[in-house]
Formats: structure tokens, sequence, C-alpha cells
């Protein structure tokens, strides 16, 4: 296993564990990592993901595809389709809320995989690079949807095309992550918004991060069914029944009633 699951009370904290390789993604850890957000899904009400060491995630293990460049070229697309996309759909696709330990730094596919989380804590020294087109590639991993998405066009090219380190400082000032904290500090106060996500409903909450990325794809009016389709759907829900119940009685809800989520 290239990565290691713990849970922690309601939540599973997923580490990238190839710290002497920068934890970059190979076929092993990429199945872990599949293997291990859907434990989590099963397990858990919300997961931390982090890395081992001094990195987050350095991206691709191009040392990985000697053989093949060795031989002629790597065939990308197939490691993108076999390695690469399986662990994206797993984070993105989570069946609970994620928050990005990102501990150090996230280039290439690793940035694309702590954009593709819900919600991103940075330590102070962390960066994000998308790093592809120094070596002759475009971004992968989501990299092209997800960063327009968080910081709009023009940065995203920016970054794209000269490949630059946004700091944690600049990640902040740009929403890109929630907060930022001292090296060493990032996995506890990551643990402090999964344990808050961890009392709420996950089905509203993930219902919630559904809508909001479908919302790219729709006009308002058909957002505005969106939302009226999935708030009548709820509005039957014992998690609803138990909001409501907390509000009017003045207390903390506890969604982790059974029939709650």
């Amino acid at each position: 296993m290239a990565s290691r699951y713990e849970l922690k009370g309601d939540v599973a904290i997923v580490t990238l564990d190839r710290p002497e390789r920068y934890n970059a993604i190979d076929a092993s850890l990429s199945a872990s990592v599949v293997e291990n957000m859907a434990r989590a899904g099963e397990e858990a009400r919300a997961v931390v993901l982090t890395g081992e060491g001094k990195a987050f995630c350095s991206g691709a293990d191009l040392a990985g595809f000697k053989d093949e460049y060795d031989v002629g070229a790597p065939d990308v697309a197939r490691h993108l389709d076999e390695e690469f996309h399986p662990m994206v759909h797993a984070i993105g696709g989570c069946a609970v809320p994620t928050v990005a330990a990102v501990n150090g730094v996230a280039a290439g596919a690793g940035m694309g995989i702590a954009l593709g989380c819900d919600i991103r804590v940075m330590a102070e020294s962390a960066y994000l690079t998308s790093a592809f087109t120094a070596i002759g590639l475009t971004p992968d991993s989501g990299s092209t949807w997800l960063l327009p998405h968080h910081v709009g066009t023009s940065v995203a090219l920016e970054m794209a095309l000269t490949n630059r380190r946004m700091n944690s400082d600049e990640a902040l000032a740009r929403g890109l992550c929630a907060a930022v904290t001292a090296d060493g500090e990032v996995v506890d106060m990551a643990l402090e918004y999964a344990e808050k996500l961890a009392d709420m409903s996950t089905d509203a909450l993930t219902t919630t991060r559904r809508l909001i990325h479908g919302s790219r794809r729709l006009t308002f009016l058909e957002a505005l069914e969106a939302e009226k389709q999935e708030q009548g759907r709820l509005g039957h829900s014992a998690e609803h029944a138990e909001g409501v119940a907390a509000f009017l009685e003045k207390r903390t809800p506890d969604f982790r009633k059974p029939g709650g989520s």
C-alpha cells in the first residue's frame, strides 16, 4: 500500500506515503488512494487527505516511466486512464466531504488532487505549481477545469503557462485554500474542519458539492430547477427533520441519530 488509512473518530485520514519520492503518483499509490477513499465513504463522515514527509504530492513519478522512455515514449494517455483518473474520481466523488491538508509542495497532478478536494488548508511553506509545460505536457488530473474555476481564466493561464509557484499566502488571498497554518500543524487544522463537517448531514454536504460543481454547465433557470429537486428530496429526510427540530428547540442537531447520515 502506498497510502495509509487511519480512522480518528468519524474522520478518516488518508496519507500519501511515498516520502522518498515526495509522494509521487504511481500505480500502487493510485490504487491505494482509490481503495482508501472508498473505505472512508463507508466508515467515516469526512476525510483528510495529506502527504507524508516534506511534500503533499509532487505529481507523476516520471522515474517509473524510465523503461518506456528507453524504448521510445510512454503511453501517457494509458497512464491517465489507468492510474490518475481513477484517483481523481475517487477523491472528487467521495461519499463524504474531503479536506486536503497541503503540508508541502503540490505539483502537477498533486495540485490537481488538492484542488479536487472540497476544502484545502495549507502549511506556511506549502505551495502549488502546475509544472506540466516544463516537461512539454499539458495539465492533467482535472487541473484545466479546476484551476480556472477556482481563480479565473487569466490566473489559471498564467500559472499553467509559466509553472510559477503560488505560495500559501497567495492561495489564501485568492480563495484557493481556507486557512494557512504553521508547518507541522496543518493536519490538526484540517481535522478541525473535517470534524465540523462530520457533525453535519453527509447527504446535504455531498449534494451541495454536486450542485455547485454541476451549476457550471447550467443556465440560471436550470440551476434553480436542480436546487428545487434536491431540496424536495432532502425535505423528506430524517436529517432535515432533526435539523428543524434542533433549531426550534435551540439545541445542536444530532445527525448521527438512526436514519440520519
